[in-house]
């Protein structure tokens, strides 16, 4: 007597069951592996080629996968005291799949921002380190990178971005960042009258160490702005040169707030655009 073979679904069932058991598999080991990856050495050694240095409070495991620091820092190495770069009171970092297969450094990064929030994800290829990221709602008066060079500003910050690290030196990277600035005011002297910008738009890019500013406007403030132009920038970012387009409109609010400064222009802001040349921090006008 033949022997009858097993019904079909029997051998279904099996090889369902065998690709359940490789997901678990696969499932234990990347949570392993994330488990026990050292996030905080893997950034470390990402940013000091770059002369950088984290530096953070604690260390906690961040679910499903991940971990979070406390209260971190990250400084400049260059000179003979570190610098503050950035500051966050909270950072989550969790890996990409080629870190946890490959042992490639690629971590997806959440930061709590100056009263904002900014998501990166970082990748490391052939000595180049890779950037995108999302800022929201930076607030500019918390900035301590912006105060240290004397700026006074006031609104928040948010844009898209992404960047190519290939040395400490500027001139050596590349990068691209999409403004949208809201409520931005600006003081741009002791004892004079804040100006308020409103809604800044435009984009910023990095290349060969010169900032170039596509299509930046302002409007909705004291001063209709447009503004095109570059900056060269040196070591000493206050000694950059800047060589800018600039053309102001200003609102009835503007006039009735900048009267007596508006007199004091080289010509009236309807004769048209401005030259702004010379260091950054102390250009001419004209």
């Amino acid at each position: 007597m033949d022997e009858i073979p097993p019904p079909r679904w029997t051998f279904v069932r099996g090889k369902w069951q065998i690709a359940t058991y490789a997901v678990f598999g696969l499932a234990v080991f990347v949570v392993f592996m994330a488990a026990s990856f050292p996030y905080s050495d893997a950034l470390s050694s990402l940013l000091a080629p770059y002369q950088m240095k984290l530096v953070y409070e604690s260390q906690h495991m961040s679910a499903p996968i991940g971990a979070r620091l406390e209260d971190v820092r990250i400084l400049s190495t260059v000179g003979p005291q570190p610098q503050l770069i950035l500051k966050s009171p909270g950072v989550t970092l969790a890996p990409a799949l080629g870190m946890l297969l490959f042992g490639h450094p690629a971590f997806s990064v959440y930061a709590e921002l100056y009263g904002g929030t900014i998501s990166t994800t970082i990748y490391k290829r052939a000595g180049v380190t890779d950037l995108s990221f999302v800022l929201k709602a930076i607030s500019l008066s918390e900035s301590a990178p912006l105060r240290q060079y004397g700026a006074k500003l006031n609104g928040s910050l948010s844009g898209v971005g992404s960047a190519e690290l290939n040395s400490p030196l500027l001139s050596d990277n590349k990068g691209r960042l999409a403004l949208d600035g809201r409520d931005v005011v600006v003081e741009i002297a002791d004892g004079a009258p804040p100006i308020r910008l409103g809604v800044v738009s435009g984009s910023l890019s990095l290349e060969g160490g010169v900032v170039t500013m596509h299509d930046v406007e302002a409007h909705g403030g004291d001063l209709e702005v447009k503004a095109e132009g570059t900056i060269h920038l040196d070591p000493d970012i206050a000694e950059s040169e800047v060589e800018m387009q600039l053309s102001l409109a200003p609102t009835p609010a503007g006039r009735a707030h900048f009267g007596i400064f508006l007199n004091l222009l080289p010509h009236p802001p309807d004769e048209g655009p401005y030259q702004v040349s010379g260091p950054l921090m102390s250009p001419s006008i004209t």
